[in-house]
């Protein structure tokens, strides 16, 4: 049986687009995959321009690039053959309030060996600042179409997480560290487990598997071993 590869590992290099590194989420006390972690060097975010103002259509949408994320990404973890699922990937915040993003990322993955429900697309917390039936109505667009949903709460951790929107959300990922310093992550991270969203940490270690567990933790990102 081909092993698992090495947390952090860089698996894919594709011959054209930023690379695609893939880290391991673990089950904290089975040891089980409960999927991948999909890292570009990039983010729509922190995109820069230099020299004279590029033309317009020359700027893809937020839709068109997150699009073009999934389609890369879905062509390394083919190329690499990674049975583990899902695939958590970063989805940039502007991506959640345009109307295209769900057809463009649709049409995206269509043309790849891959479904929908194999990725869930992670917005960070700030994303969903606004009006809580408006985020609930652009998730449930994204949702129709096959996607999984989550929430990057290693920054921020403001989303209300109402019934209607805990029906929505697939998984939840934070800080390990965080989780120490701040009672309300805490709590929102023990009311997500109990709505039957999945929970990872980054930066958790292994040692800390039953000590994460009580408190609605999960899933590690790369779990750390003791040095």
């Amino acid at each position: 049986m081909r092993p698992f590869p090495r947390p952090n590992m860089t698996l894919v290099h594709p011959a054209r687009g930023p690379s695609v590194r893939f880290k391991p989420v673990m089950h904290l006390l089975g040891g089980d995959s409960l999927g991948l972690v999909a890292d570009e060097p990039i983010e729509f975010e922190e995109r820069v321009a230099f020299g004279p103002v590029a033309n317009d259509n020359e700027i893809p949408s937020p839709a068109k690039w997150m699009a073009g994320r999934l389609e890369r990404i879905a062509t390394a973890a083919s190329a690499q053959e990674m049975p583990h699922r899902p695939i958590l990937v970063a989805a940039p915040m502007a991506g959640l309030s345009d109307p295209d993003t769900a057809v463009a990322c649709d049409a995206a993955v269509r043309r790849t060996i891959l479904c929908q429900q194999e990725f869930c697309l992670m917005f960070t917390d700030a994303a969903f600042a606004g009006d809580p039936a408006d985020s609930t109505a652009r998730i449930a667009r994204l949702r129709r179409v096959g996607f999984r949903v989550g929430i990057d709460m290693r920054h921020s951790w403001q989303t209300p997480l109402s019934e209607s929107f805990r029906i929505l959300i697939d998984t939840i990922r934070v800080d390990a560290d965080a989780l120490e310093a701040s009672n309300e992550l805490c709590d929102v991270v023990y009311a997500a487990n109990s709505a039957g969203i999945l929970v990872v940490a980054d930066h958790a270690n292994w040692r800390d598997g039953d000590y994460l567990n009580e408190l609605g933790v999960a899933g590690a990102v790369a779990p750390q071993t003791d040095a």
